[in-house]
């Protein structure tokens, strides 16, 4: 077996696999947090092999998603692809086994793992992850929530072309409990290719993913000095909403409407692999059961939202405007 290690700001993950190559392959999204030692808080083991099913006892469903089927018994959690793969977790020695043929499942299983350990994580060290894009700009953090379909990563893209724009995360930073915004950075995720196509193949790789098809990926090597690797404490919030046959606009927001946008993005997480899974076919004693989790949450979005100037992003159909919108916001405003 081939041992990585994997530090997400604090949280030490041994992982493991058959081979040099395997393991490369799973760490790609998280290959910032790389590192040489630590002592393992969790390990993931991944085997390229059909899952042992055979060995399993008759065990009960304790509920189903229309990805997987979950199974518990006692310290042990088995989570069955239909058939195309296993996961199983044992709590009590926090080991992990991914079993599979089929090299995009390994990889988009894995990827979800850490997302969701790394989630449970920050909910124990009052850390907050947000849905949104974060870059940088003079050392200040600009966040911007928006809907599905808004462009985001496009736009992230363009705005790497500007001078002194750097990357904090696509998809979810951090923000902490002494008021700052940590960096995640991981590729940059497209589903158009046409939008890649003027990148260098080596840094673009693509995974078929099980419910919503392939996505191409553009490498953090490809920024090199473009990443932003501080803690920010300065910290600009824009919330995105569509708008029909208008033009794209961006205005001061009151800081009650950028509450209720991060209660559902980041403190139920709708739009994070970290809230809905609480409470799909889950019984009433489970759902309460991670009130405390909200609360905190909640907290913490409180927090960030005092501290944060807050601003409404009005966003149009065209792609490409919202993001000439947002140069200018950025360039102008923002000092």
């Amino acid at each position: 077996m081939i041992s990585l290690i994997l530090n997400l700001h604090g949280l030490i993950i041994n992982c493991q696999a058959q081979t040099a190559g395997l393991a490369l392959e799973l760490i790609r999204p998280f290959k910032y947090f790389k590192a040489d030692k630590g002592h393992p808080d969790i390990t993931v083991i991944v085997n390229e092999v059909d899952p042992p099913y055979e060995t399993f006892s008759p065990i009960a469903a304790s509920f189903s998603t229309p990805r997987n089927v979950v199974y518990k018994d006692k310290n042990l959690k088995i989570i069955d692809y239909f058939g195309r793969g296993v996961v199983l977790q044992d709590d009590l020695k926090r080991v992990y086994f991914i079993y599979s043929r089929e090299r995009n499942l390994l990889q988009e299983v894995f990827y979800l793992l850490i997302l969701s350990v790394f989630g449970q994580f920050c909910d124990q060290k009052g850390m907050l992850r947000i849905h949104g894009l974060a870059l940088s700009y003079h050392d200040k953090a600009i966040l911007l929530v928006m809907p599905q379909g808004g462009g985001k990563s496009t736009m992230a893209l363009a705005m790497l072309q500007q001078e002194d724009v750097k990357y904090i995360s696509d998809d979810d930073p951090i923000f902490d409990r002494e008021g700052h915004i940590l960096p995640f950075p991981r590729p940059l995720g497209i589903v158009d290719q046409r939008v890649i196509r003027t990148f260098p193949e080596e840094y673009v790789y693509k995974i078929d993913r099980m419910e919503f098809g392939i996505k191409y990926f553009v490498e953090n090597d490809y920024w090199k000095d473009r990443i932003e690797t501080k803690p920010l404490n300065d910290i600009v919030l824009l919330t995105g909403h569509k708008i029909l046959n208008g033009t794209p606009s961006i205005e001061r927001s009151s800081k009650r409407e950028v509450l209720f946008i991060l209660i559902k993005e980041a403190v139920i997480g709708m739009g994070l692999y970290q809230g809905l899974e609480f409470i799909i076919g889950r019984s009433p004693w489970e759902v309460l059961s991670k009130l405390p989790t909200v609360l905190r949450r909640f907290l913490l979005a409180l927090k960030l939202v005092r501290k944060a100037k807050t601003y409404r992003f009005a966003l149009s159909n065209d792609i490409p405007q919202n993001t000439s919108v947002f140069k200018e916001f950025i360039q102008k405003v923002i000092l």
